[in-house]
């Protein structure tokens, strides 16, 4: 017989929680791998590209009601770090022509293009609505929320990288008019806006992939400050993650309050002193300009000594932040499917509850727990994003 601590989790985030996940990566399965996302997949407790953690079961499954769908074209300086990869030109020749004989520009759209199809797949539940649709502005999310208990779960885009851009501020403003909520400017290497921190865990630095060096005193470029500039004109969210500290800094410097800034899968530095992770005096700026810190579901930012259970850590990491900023301004971002090693405890978008569980049992109340899983997120996309119309690519205005 239910308890009532069992009770109340289960009332708390399926009932009472909107649950959003502000970064994953369902897009670069579909794009990369053709995962039909209506069907479900294995989820491996390892490492494994081929994995896939957010097909559409695992996200109903999970209680998930907003997905951050984050595109990513892949860097070329992956093939410079490991060209073992390079045999892919052989395994995979017509994907490979796609990804690397393209402009990022042009890859990305084709992968937004990828994954709206992949929405437009899903199907109807029984009430006749579709079970997973498309958000390309404030107003058709605030639609798609209003819609009751059998409401389909909210797709959004974002952009991770400003390589994307090519260079080209006039690609920033085609992003948004795509529906775009948010842009990371910096992923794995350099690009025209700013300088990354390293990126790699040692568990993928293998026959001599993936060792290359960054350096961490490098910050935003020129291109970065125009970039930013641009963002705040348009309303478009600012994602910090993956930029070094210096790059960090200056952008709160440029931005002040102007925009909700994001960071958008990290983990603490007090907890794991990485400097992929903020500190305490950045989640004090972030949240000064009213945005929010997702915490990743990865065990190698979250932790200084890596284990393969990372519940422990994403909830410590969780209070850390709390404590830090406060309440309204901690958020999930899982990097699920970013070919990443989630803990093997909560490893894909079906066990999201199992941090709701946590999370109670560590007594946060009703209110709080609300909070994190999607009062913040969603008010920031209110506050932040403000695309007001959805724009189709021929730069027509389309419904909703």
């Amino acid at each position: 017989m239910p308890t009532a601590r069992n009770l109340e989790w289960k009332e708390i985030h399926y009932a009472d929680s909107t649950i959003v996940d502000l970064h994953a990566h369902p897009s670069l399965k579909v794009s990369l791998f053709n995962r039909m996302l209506t069907s479900r997949f294995r989820a491996s407790r390892s490492f494994d590209p081929f994995s896939v953690r957010t097909d559409f079961p695992k996200l109903r499954q999970g209680g998930l009601d907003v997905l951050l769908s984050t595109v990513y074209a892949p860097e070329k300086g992956i093939l410079d770090e490991c060209r073992l990869l390079r045999i892919l030109r052989y395994l995979m020749p017509f994907k490979w022509k796609k990804v690397y004989s393209r402009t990022y520009f042009d890859v990305a759209i084709d992968m937004l293009d990828v994954m709206e199809k992949a929405v437009e797949k899903s199907g109807k539940g029984r009430t006749g609505k579709p079970l997973v649709k498309m958000a390309f502005s404030v107003r058709e999310l605030d639609d798609i929320l209003s819609q009751g208990d059998d409401r389909p779960i909210a797709v959004i885009h974002s952009v991770e990288g400003a390589h994307s851009l090519d260079g080209n501020l006039d690609n920033l403003k085609r992003l948004f008019d795509r529906g775009v909520a948010y842009l990371t400017l910096a992923h794995f290497y350099e690009n025209e806006a700013v300088h990354p921190c390293f990126p790699y865990p040692e568990s993928v630095q293998m026959l001599g992939c993936f060792q290359g060096d960054r350096d961490l005193t490098l910050g935003l470029k020129e291109f970065g400050e125009q970039v930013i500039e641009k963002m705040v004109e348009l309303g478009m969210i600012l994602d910090i993650t993956h930029c070094t500290p210096p790059a960090r800094k200056r952008i709160y410097d440029i931005v002040g309050n102007r925009l909700p800034i994001i960071a958008s899968h990290v983990g603490a530095y007090e907890v794991n002193p990485n400097p992929y992770n903020l500190q305490d005096w950045e989640v004090k700026r972030i949240a000064d300009t009213g945005g929010v810190v997702a915490v990743i579901f990865m065990n190698y930012w979250l932790m200084p000594h890596e284990t393969k259970r990372g519940l422990n850590f994403i909830a410590r990491t969780i209070k850390h932040f709390v404590n830090v900023g406060g309440i309204d301004h901690v958020a999930i971002g899982s990097d699920f499917d970013g070919f990443t090693d989630p803990p093997d405890d909560l490893k894909d978008a079906s066990e999201l509850p199992k941090l709701t569980q946590r999370l109670v049992a560590e007594g946060y109340n009703r209110e709080q727990i609300v909070k994190i899983w999607g009062g913040n997120a969603p008010r920031v996309l209110r506050e932040g994003w403000r695309k007001k119309r959805h724009c189709c690519a021929t730069g027509n205005e389309c419904l909703g």
